[in-house]
């Protein structure tokens, strides 16, 4: 019988996850010291699940918001519809250095923002019964490697493509 969403998702207790009022600060030492445990495999996760005070799934957040959340407030403000843009050295390399933001003590207070300010929704969506190939197509879609697994609406984990890969290699799909 062919593998589902649910049979490789890592359910939602053992993806690392923070809260919308946790801090910058908190979220990366959370990157830094977690671990997701999977089958026979561990690795280190490359976002954490925000929850909001009723324990609804909010969203995620990368490490690149984080970094994100650390620019100065003139840099948040362009419009870019690609997420690296604002990193791009085009805009002008010596802005932040004219600005003290190479200054620890300046940047420190921005390491307190809630996760509020930088989390953002998880791209893809799939149904705990459906196929690998339908989740690689969400994964592929919505240029991701992470996706929501809903079972009757209510999210009960997470697909990687991490996963999704370990379960090709074994022949799954």
């Amino acid at each position: 019988m062919a593998k589902t969403a649910r049979d490789v998702m890592v359910p939602l207790g053992s993806y690392p996850s923070a809260h919308t009022g946790d801090s910058l600060r908190e979220a990366v030492e959370q990157l830094e010291t977690a671990q997701i445990h999977f089958g026979e495999a561990t690795s280190m996760p490359r976002i954490l699940l925000v929850f909001d005070d009723n324990q609804h799934l909010v969203g995620m957040v990368r490490r690149r918001d984080i970094l994100r959340g650390l620019e100065p407030e003139y840099h948040q403000e362009l419009d870019t519809s690609h997420p690296e843009a604002h990193f791009r050295a085009e805009i002008d390399p010596n802005l932040s250095d004219l600005v003290g933001y190479d200054d620890p003590e300046r940047l420190r207070p921005k390491l307190d923002k809630p996760l509020a300010d930088v989390v953002r929704a998880l791209p893809g969506q799939v149904a705990a019964d459906d196929s690998l190939m339908k989740v690689a197509r969400e994964l592929i879609g919505n240029d991701t490697h992470i996706a929501a697994v809903l079972d009757d609406e209510e999210v009960i984990g997470v697909i990687r493509s991490l996963d999704l890969l370990h379960a090709v290699t074994e022949g799954a799909l």
